[in-house]
């Protein structure tokens, strides 16, 4: 048996290493947190949870709710409300009702000009960056068109046959700039199906984001260290750290561009909402084309002229690179935008597929994506703007 003076040198040491170990992780805690911005945005997300209970560097309320027959729409009477894409992806939002009582905001400047254009859509012409940044403002800027912007995040066709009904019949435009991204049948199903009109589909089993909680250490760990969160989003996945919409988003792909820029890529929302081949995107795209049938006669009513605008996913523009690691997935991406085009042959549509002349501008500039959300960046919202130009004069659909 050891003396007891060996016992206390025993004790004395355990207690220093105890010490140094505790102090260690209190400086690994310190320094994680002041150097959140350079994590991935997955490990960022779990550290914001912990230091904000959001995913996001600072407390935000999104600019848009839902609404029964929209699905979603923007409040009216946000002045510069700070939102975000991903954590890397921050930007501003205002908006107006167009008159007392709309009852919708959008984010549009007050319409107090002669209004040539409106523009409808989802968020890739409401578009995640400042308002400046937007390529319907450089449209406007580069075209001399008054325009005023209707588009509401979040929805889908049938929604904006109604925005177009409500709100753009009044201000009577020549022409009427339809936005479409691949997720809007999905987005039709959605509405329809949250308001009753169509019945479930499928049975849509949400993953299991979260578990459990523990109790004890592991429980206030989680509750309390960025460092264990991130640890443990690395071991694990992090889903535990993911709020529902977050979690659509998680990246599973990245691949790097000639000039060094990262590209995260196939994430798992994006072929699930675009795939045709899923009973819930055929029911969606029922929808949405009994309301490109109204619309034409809505439009032709005033005297106004439709062109659709189809803007194709990141994956699309960048396939030499993304083809190789998502196979079916991307074909399933891919499938509405074709599905849409289609539709633009039945109907009679005039159509802008952008997807050729995005390819070829992406391959000689820089991202035109964020890296880390699915949106136009503002370098993407410019180009697209001069695209659309290009095809709007070409079609003398600005000769009015």
């Amino acid at each position: 048996m050891d003396s007891p003076e060996i016992q206390r040198r025993r004790l004395k040491w355990f207690v220093i290493i105890i010490a140094w170990l505790i102090a260690i992780a209190m400086l690994l805690e310190l320094g994680l947190r002041l150097s959140v911005a350079a994590l991935p945005p997955r490990l960022q997300e779990a550290a914001h949870i912990v230091m904000h209970g959001a995913p996001f560097p600072e407390p935000w309320d999104r600019a848009w709710t839902r609404n029964p027959d929209h699905y979603f729409i923007l409040k009216p009477g946000l002045v510069n409300a700070l939102q975000f894409g991903s954590p890397k992806v921050r930007f501003h939002v205002s908006t107006i009702e167009l008159w007392d009582g709309g009852g919708i905001g959008f984010r549009t400047k007050p319409v107090t000009y002669f209004v040539d254009t409106v523009v409808v859509g989802d968020s890739f012409a409401f578009c995640f960056t400042e308002r400046a940044d937007c390529w319907v403002t450089h449209l406007e800027q580069t075209t001399g068109l008054g325009i005023v912007n209707l588009s509401q995040p979040g929805t889908g066709s049938h929604s904006h046959l109604l925005i177009l009904r409500d709100f753009a019949k009044p201000l009577t435009p020549s022409l009427v700039l339809w936005q479409f991204f691949g997720n809007d049948f999905n987005d039709d199903y959605g509405l329809f199906s949250a308001s009753g009109k169509l019945a479930p589909l499928e049975d849509e089993k949400a993953d299991d984001l979260y578990v459990d909680e523990p109790s004890g250490l592991q429980s206030w760990l989680r509750g309390r260290s960025a460092l264990y969160a991130v640890l443990e989003s690395l071991a694990f996945g992090g889903q535990r750290y993911r709020d529902p919409g977050a979690a659509q988003f998680d990246e599973r792909y990245a691949t790097t561009l000639p000039n060094g820029e990262q590209l995260q890529f196939g994430q798992p929302y994006e072929p699930s909402a675009m795939d045709m081949a899923r009973e819930v995107n055929q029911a969606g795209y029922e929808v949405s084309r009994a309301a490109f049938a109204a619309v034409q006669e809505l439009v032709s009513s005033w005297g106004g002229q439709l062109a659709v605008i189809v803007v194709p996913t990141r994956e699309e523009v960048y396939e030499s690179l993304t083809a190789p690691a998502m196979g079916d997935d991307l074909r399933a991406i891919g499938s509405a935008r074709l599905a849409m085009l289609e539709l633009c042959a039945e109907l009679s549509l005039t159509c802008y597929d952008a997807l050729a002349d995005l390819q070829k501008a992406a391959a000689s500039s820089e991202l035109l994506y964020y890296s880390d959300d699915l949106h136009f960046n503002p370098l993407g919202n410019r180009i697209f703007a001069e695209l659309l130009r290009e095809w709007l004069e070409s079609g003398g659909l600005l000769d009015n």
